[in-house]
């Protein structure tokens, strides 16, 4: 997850800051007609070329098997409710029959509530069955689902939006003028060796584990609300005070919606990628500063591992429990690290919002990009991404500030007395306390444990091939253990048991 991230213990002073401008209120778009997704051919993919780069937009092509989803989605005027109905095209891409399909259902963990109606498989109706309290319903098909076949889903949802922080972080609801909404829709979670990875929600880390998809939504809201999304909007109408917003999201893991009237936003082109950095005018020096990092990143990481693969990166100032939160495309990051005259874990802005970003930005390339199981393995995605926000450091101000931010590692560890509980398990195995201890903690101290086992050149290698032979696949520790062998010509059992599975 995206969360408990911890700081530099660098001071970086706003002067030394390249300054981009002042922030700007987002002036209404012009209008642009968009096709509803429902008139929108499953096969056609053109949609979805305006938000890749050029690079990027021959994969369209090589993604038959992906999930489509078209949703259309209503948000109420009070922006405490939203009706909406839901077409997905699944294709079963494993080697074994599905009698079933499942839908999870996040808001019913998190202090809200989705319920499903008028369900069918292929135009026949099906009676959704509620399981794990409620967060996820079983959908029997009328007919096993072969391998290499597709079915089309179609329903109707409605949400009520919590209003006290709950679950997952508080990352869905309407709190402090900004509505978050973090799975706001039915979702289908991935189907491996395990079987459908659904369960209770845990209280630790992230909760998704999804296939990359396509996503195509169109959103009534009212006109006044500034929406940001993954994706890029394709179309946008006004009728009646209300505005009708359509975003092409994809690939990607799942799609995200933050808005207020309160945003403003300043932005800046990077090669073919615009960042957008949206916070409410309170919070304008803020949304300076995190405009800046999120560009540094991303040209930290693109030289690094691969191009960014989208035209657009936005970064949303958001309320959360958490300090960060990724999601294709953009980063919501916590309101309070915006503030220049507060401080968080007891240190200035804007040291903490810079780490955040940057972490969060990483993970476009690891959890985005290349995928993994956040419930059972989270150290595959967040103790990478905490080693290379390292790098991150390292690229933007030299050795002295990648290693203050490696000293944190040790830091977070030692908040569990540097216990070697592994760093491998579940995210329900481990205690609070211990799971951003030693994901975030242990974690990335065991990924330059491995750094140093290999020589970092090979290792650097080594990382690049493991993200650009995963691109939008699923990685694991396995297979990260694998490709780190095959690039040292060396058996790395002893340094894995002892890190990463506790043997």
């Amino acid at each position: 997850m995206k969360s408990h991230l911890h700081p530099t213990g660098l001071y970086l002073v706003a002067t030394a800051l390249v300054v981009l401008g002042a922030c700007q209120s987002t002036p209404p778009a012009p209008t642009r007609a968009a096709p509803s997704p429902a008139e929108v051919d499953w096969d056609d993919r053109t949609v979805f070329q305006e938000g890749l780069i050029e690079a990027e937009r021959a994969l369209l092509d090589g993604m038959a098997g992906a999930s489509t989803y078209h949703i259309e989605v209503r948000i109420a005027n009070d922006l405490l409710s939203l009706q909406g109905q839901e077409t997905v095209r699944y294709t079963n891409q494993e080697d074994v029959p599905l009698d079933a399909l499942y839908f999870q259902l996040f808001p019913n963990a998190a202090g809200g509530s989705t319920t499903v109606s008028a369900v069918t498989v292929d135009g026949q109706k099906v009676e959704p069955q509620a399981e794990f309290q409620n967060s996820a319903v079983r959908l029997p098909l009328p007919s096993p689902l072969q391998p290499g076949e597709a079915a089309v889903i179609a329903m109707d949802f409605e949400v009520a939006v919590a209003r006290e922080m709950g679950g997952n972080y508080g990352l869905f609801g309407y709190f402090d003028d900004v509505l978050v909404l973090d799975g706001f829709y039915p979702v289908i979670p991935v189907y491996d060796d395990e079987g459908w990875n659904v369960q209770d929600p845990p209280p630790n880390g992230d909760v998704t584990y999804f296939d990359a998809s396509f996503y195509l939504v169109r959103v009534t809201a009212p006109d006044d609300l500034v929406l940001v999304t993954s994706g890029v909007e394709t179309g946008r109408e006004y009728a009646d005070g209300e505005q009708i917003l359509t975003f092409a999201a994809g690939p990607a893991r799942d799609f995200y919606m933050a808005a207020s009237e309160e945003y403003v936003v300043v932005s800046r082109t990077v090669g073919e990628t615009t960042v957008n950095s949206y916070a409410p005018r309170r919070q304008q020096q803020g949304a300076e500063h995190a405009l800046q990092f999120a560009v540094m990143a991303l040209q930290s990481f693109g030289q690094r591992f691969g191009a960014y693969p989208y035209t657009e990166y936005d970064v949303a100032s958001t309320p959360m429990l958490a300090l960060g939160m990724e999601y294709p495309g953009m980063t919501a990051i916590a309101l309070n690290l915006y503030d220049p005259d507060g401080d968080v874990l007891g240190l200035p802005f804007p040291v903490v919002l810079e780490s955040t970003v940057a972490h969060e930005v990483a993970h476009q390339w690891f959890y985005n990009v290349v995928g993994n199981d956040q419930v059972d393995e989270p150290w595959v995605d967040e103790a990478i991404v905490q080693y290379v926000t390292g790098l991150y450091f390292l690229d933007a101000y030299g050795p002295a500030a990648a290693q203050s931010f490696q000293d944190s590692w040790e830091d977070r560890w030692n908040r569990v007395d540097g216990a070697d509980i592994p760093i491998g398990l579940p995210t329900g195995d481990y205690t609070g306390q211990e799971y951003g201890a030693i994901v975030y903690g242990r974690g990335p101290l065991f990924i330059a444990a491995l750094a140093e086992q290999l020589g970092q050149e090979t290792f650097d290698e080594f990382l690049r091939d493991y993200y650009q032979s995963h691109q939008w696949g699923i990685g694991t520790g396995d297979a990260f253990r694998q490709m780190a062998e095959q690039h040292c010509q060396c058996d790395l059992h002893d340094i894995f048991a002892e890190w990463v599975y506790g043997e």
